[in-house]
């Protein structure tokens, strides 16, 4: 086992390693585990458009906010757990850390199996909502309902996956994702391809392949390459514990919900202009979540080091880092969109070859792919606000873009068209972003007034 200088040899590397280098270091396999997470979704959809149909890929349309919805719980322990527990690292508060790590797994394995069980029964009713065709409404319940039984598994596998992420190990948790990604693939092909076990098969795939990717975390985790450890000894639930976690997880947590329902119900409005509209926003959201998930890898990284330098009272640093990490986000993904605009067409045709869609697709690729990187650069702002006391503020942005300002454009939108219709998301998110940026000084001013408050209080 590490002895204590050990262990807070490794924190100092989150403290003391240049802003950029780390964000370079940590970044890298960051991104690529993100992607890596959305191309299971991706993965599902190839199979099952391939195997069964437009009508198949059009479900995941209906499928994303619903499991969204679903895991929403795990990203308001995860992201609070990963935030409070950064900071406690960050102070070399080591036992803390470790209290908070048995606390999450826990609470997690209750909340995920009781979630479960409910939203198994409430599959059909969900999706009676959505007008869709028998058949895509087929596809979505047998999909939902297999992962609805495995969700403690979905749950459990992102809370090792932040703790593992934590404290900077990206490359091991990068190596865990690729496999997970490569398993889900063959696994899928055996049981859809081989075994013509048909939609079942993509569910039971991701399910497996999660399962085996939680052995390898936990294996590791209680390995002597980690700072803390799960021991359940260390499990001390307390009102303290709830309300920090609480409380930080919950803009991460309330803006899942609000986008799963927002999606949701963007989805019924979709559906209202047939089933090419309806694959044309299923396919526009896989695409550009590549982008998504770039930047989510790199606001992620940032906000676990921001987290540390507030444990450590660095001020300078976290302003520092908060640059770098702007900086980044928008010039990577400025990248990536380009290239996808240009090649929209040639993206398409992976998930289908209907020239309709392929037609219709133009104008909303061209639409998200300009917006986006406005978008993620002001979120990184949003991200940071979360561990200097401002997760209230961070969450009421949240719900204010997607509540009163995307709810309402889309039923308006929707009257002109689907191009109008499906432009309202990337609108509101860009006035969003327009909002936070007129709130910046006030969000430099009480980082500044945390950062003295913390240390009068050391001092006194």
């Amino acid at each position: 086992m590490k002895n204590n200088k050990e262990k807070i040899d490794n924190i100092d590397i989150m403290l003391t390693e240049k802003p950029l280098k780390l964000l370079f270091k940590l970044g890298i396999p960051a991104v690529m585990m993100a992607l890596f997470d959305e191309l299971n979704s991706f993965i599902d959809a190839i199979f099952m458009g391939q195997y069964f149909g437009p009508e198949a890929v059009s479900s995941m349309t209906i499928i994303l906010p619903i499991m969204l919805f679903m895991i929403s719980m795990a990203t308001l322990l995860s992201e609070g757990a990963s935030i409070a527990i950064s900071r406690y690292l960050g102070g070399k508060n080591i036992q803390k850390a470790n209290e908070y790590f048995a606390n999450t797994v826990i609470t997690t394995v209750i909340s995920g199996t009781i979630c479960g069980a409910v939203f198994y029964f409430m599959v059909p009713s969900v999706l009676s909502i959505f007008d869709v065709s028998d058949v895509v409404r087929y596809f979505a319940d047998v999909y939902l309902r297999i992962l609805s039984l495995g969700m403690p598994i979905f749950l459990l596998v992102m809370v090792f996956a932040k703790i593992v992420y934590t404290e900077g190990k990206n490359t091991f948790l990068l190596i865990t994702t690729l496999i997970q990604l490569l398993l889900n693939a063959i696994i899928n092909y055996v049981l859809i391809g081989m075994l013509e076990i048909g939609v079942e098969g993509a569910a039971l795939g991701t399910l497996t392949a999660v399962l085996l990717q939680i052995i390898i975390l936990v294996k590791y985790i209680n390995s002597n390459k980690m700072v803390m450890s799960f021991r359940i000894k260390e499990l001390k639930l307390s009102r303290e514990y709830f309300k920090e976690v609480i409380g930080l997880g919950m803009p991460t947590f309330f803006s899942m919900i609000l986008l799963s329902l927002t999606l949701g119900i963007e989805s019924k409005i979709i559906a209202e202009f047939g089933s090419e509209a309806l694959g044309v926003q299923t396919i526009t959201g896989y695409v550009f979540s590549i982008s998504s998930s770039i930047a989510s890898g790199i606001m992620s990284v940032s906000l676990v080091i921001l987290a540390y330098s507030v444990g450590a009272k660095k001020i300078e640093r976290f302003f520092e880092v908060l640059k770098k990490s702007a900086w980044a986000v928008f010039i990577v993904v400025t990248g990536i969109n380009l290239i996808l605009v240009i090649n929209s067409s040639v993206v398409v045709r992976i998930f289908t070859d209907s020239s309709d869609i392929i037609e219709l697709i133009r104008v909303p690729a061209l639409i998200y792919g300009f917006t986006a990187p406005f978008i993620f650069t002001t979120n990184v702002v949003l991200y940071a606000m979360q561990p200097v006391g401002m997760e209230i503020t961070s969450t009421i942005l949240f719900a204010f873009q997607q509540i009163v300002l995307f709810i309402p454009l889309l039923f308006i939108f929707k009257e002109f068209g689907f191009i109008f219709a499906i432009s309202a998301q990337p609108l509101s998110e860009v006035v969003g972003g327009i909002i936070t940026i007129i709130l910046l000084p006030m969000f430099v001013r009480r980082t500044k007034n945390y950062f003295k408050q913390q240390n009068d209080e050391e001092q006194f």
